[in-house]
């Protein structure tokens, strides 16, 4: 796990003249890497990698070569199948000189092509500069888990692990993108391809591209997509003992290192599932990190200390007070653009904390996504005009249902499907169409109806699926790479923390595609609905029915307290988003910037999304005073 950056230039100096700018681009998330940094620089390409040591901490340095140097990588990550791999190339004919997974890609590459990452098991993103062929290849992982921004500019094309490394290349300051800023007030983050800035992107999960050093951009270009194909036929046993299985592979594949690690333990079903199965493959006591609140409403420390007690872990764990929000500013610059996850801030404190004891942790991220877990796809299969349907009948309502039987004809007709995008994305906006509306000043109310590019995408490919399927298949496009994946990553990497995901896992994400409905999301003879069904099942041959079955409450902190009078939240609000200073207001109209404050104080419904949003929003305005949206 590391930080990469790096530039290829075509039509100006040579690269030995460009090496300051690399150098300027890897400091700058030198946080990544803190066990060292490199640079290569040949033939109008400069390459920098800031290391953290976890595999092969003696041979592992990069950037690296083959042995006669036509071929060069920078590598952010971890390959778990790097072992089979290696056995392969070398009954190809390849040897090697370390123990690590990065000299593994080179080969591969050399033996495949780009192709390469179809055989990669991990998380990863990394760029592979091949000089005989005067190219360079750069590619992201299945899920989207390593970050890989990129800026394309006249002459050049430059990259990084973070987006505030590209604010590094000597060229002006690239210019705003007001489209993202409306797409970050719907959805608490920028989808990929999109940042802030007009001229960067995201490079999207499961794509590779191709840069030649004359210039010629081929792609991005998607190298694999998940496909939900719920199989029949078996028992509810039989698939529980395939998920029991597929989830001890991936933890024991995850555990692969050469430092010490520990685990993320907030207490919920993932990470307690990925704690105990940790406990049991290792003979040791597992150290296991977790964060709560002094707001006991919010807080699971509790349930972390359940586990850790049935599990022999050793618990470290810390109260996270809202004072604790002097680090938000920080927080916003290393995110390079507007992120209005709040849950960000505990995570960057559980990252400390574990980061004071180990150099790496396993997580629960991504159980909600791949077995059906979050509250919204309750919401989104009650929505369903064939489920209305049927809830009529049994209600003994014939009318009704035959109303909601003919509204689901008539949907199927127009669109070939039942699922909706507007529907779907109504279901999970953070900022409603008509607040958005009336902050907006009239001039801008225009970027309200617009779509987003990551969202029409998926809807594409995904429109033929089946309900809950769909919605899986959505989130692991958009939310999982671009809020969950993002939040954890610079939250963990600020601190030189490597975190890894099981759960995220192509093997057992393809197991969890290929379950039965009813084992990921179930309801009993009463109407009451189960969600990760199987994962309960499993999590249930150890703890109690009490413990497994409670309300789910997620990683939020207590926003809404926090915002009360007196409170940090209040003061921040006051302070950033009330000065009338504030570039806010070159966009948004100022009372009804005002109006969210007294929504959130009149009630009765919680509006601290809101405010949070434009906190962060007013934060980063601030901090990158430069950044033009003309």
């Amino acid at each position: 796990m590391c930080g990469i950056a790096g530039i290829v230039r075509w039509n100006s100096s040579p690269a030995e003249g460009r090496r300051g700018e690399v150098e300027r681009m890897t400091k700058s998330i030198a946080h990544r890497g803190p066990d060292g940094l490199g640079f290569y620089v040949r033939d109008g390409v400069a390459l920098g990698h800031a290391r953290l040591a976890i595999i092969d901490p003696e041979g592992g340095y990069q950037p690296m070569s083959n042995r006669d140097e036509s071929v060069w990588i920078i590598y952010n990550g971890e390959m778990y199948n790097f072992w089979e791999l290696r056995a392969e190339l070398e009954s190809k004919g390849h040897n090697f000189q370390t123990r690590c997974d990065t000299e593994v890609a080179i080969a591969a590459y050399e033996e495949w092509g780009a192709e390469c990452v179809k055989k990669f098991r991990g998380m990863f993103a990394f760029a592979l500069a091949d000089f005989k062929n005067r190219r360079m290849l750069v590619a992201r992982d299945h899920f989207g888990i390593k970050p890989f921004y990129y800026r394309r500019g006249r002459d050049y094309f430059a990259f990084a692990s973070e987006l505030p490394a590209l604010r590094e290349v000597e060229d002006a300051t690239p210019a705003g993108n007001l489209e993202a800023v409306e797409q970050y007030l719907r959805f608490q983050y920028v989808p990929q391809p999109q940042t802030v800035y007009r001229e960067v992107f995201k490079l999207p999960p499961a794509s590779h591209a191709v840069i030649d050093f004359d210039g010629r951009l081929e792609g991005p270009t998607r190298y694999w997509d998940l496909r939900f194909e719920p199989e029949t036929g078996l028992a509810d046993e039989e698939w529980e003992e395939r998920a029991a299985a597929v989830i001890k592979d991936s933890v024991r594949a995850h555990l692969v290192s050469d430092v010490p690690f520990g685990v993320f333990l907030s207490g919920g079903v993932d990470s307690s599932l990925v704690a105990s199965e940790m406990s049991r493959l290792l003979e040791h006591p597992v150290r296991a990190f977790s964060v709560g609140f002094r707001e006991r409403e919010h807080s699971e420390l509790p349930y972390a200390e359940e586990v850790a007690k049935r599990c022999g872990i050793e618990l470290h764990t810390e109260v996270v007070r809202e004072d604790m929000l002097s680090i938000l500013p920080d927080l916003v610059a290393h995110y390079g653009e507007p992120f209005g996850d709040s849950s960000a801030v505990p995570t960057w404190y559980v990252a400390r904390l574990a980061r004071r004891h180990v150099p790496m942790v396993l997580s629960g991220d991504g159980g909600d996504e791949g077995f059906a877990g979050y509250d919204n796809y309750a919401r989104w299969m009650e929505a369903s005009p064939l489920r209305r349907a049927r809830a009529s009948a049994r209600e003994a309502a014939p009318r009704a249902a035959l109303y909601w039987l003919r509204q689901a004809a008539g949907q199927y007709a127009a669109r070939g499907t039942l699922n909706h995008l507007g529907e779907w994305q109504q279901k999970n906006l953070y900022f409603g169409d008509e607040a958005r509306l009336a902050l907006w000043r009239a001039e801008f109310r225009g970027l309200v109806g617009r779509g987003c590019e990551a969202f029409e995408e998926a809807d594409r490919r995904a429109r033929g699926l089946g309900r809950l399927s769909y919605a899986q298949y959505l989130d692991y496009q958009t939310y999982l790479p671009g809020d969950i994946l993002t939040k954890v990553d610079v939250a963990s990497m600020y601190h030189g923390l490597e975190v890894r995901t099981p759960l995220i896992d192509l093997r057992v994400v393809e197991l969890a595609a290929r379950l039965p409905a009813r084992m990921r999301f179930r309801r009993n003879g009463s109407n009451e609905v189960t969600r990760k069904y199987v994962l309960k099942r499993l999590l249930a041959r150890r703890f109690p029915e009490e413990f497994v079955r409670r309300k789910k409450r997620g990683f939020g902190i207590p926003r809404s307290e926090w915002f009360a009078e007196g409170q940090t939240g209040r003061k921040l609000w006051d302070e950033v988003v009330l000065d009338p200073e504030s570039r806010l207001y070159e966009w948004f109209r100022p009372e009804a910037v005002r109006e969210q404050m007294t929504a959130h104080e009149r009630g009765p419904s919680d509006n601290s999304g809101a405010l949070w949003l434009l906190v962060v929003l007013g934060i980063w305005l601030a901090q990158n005073p430069r950044v033009s949206f003309d």
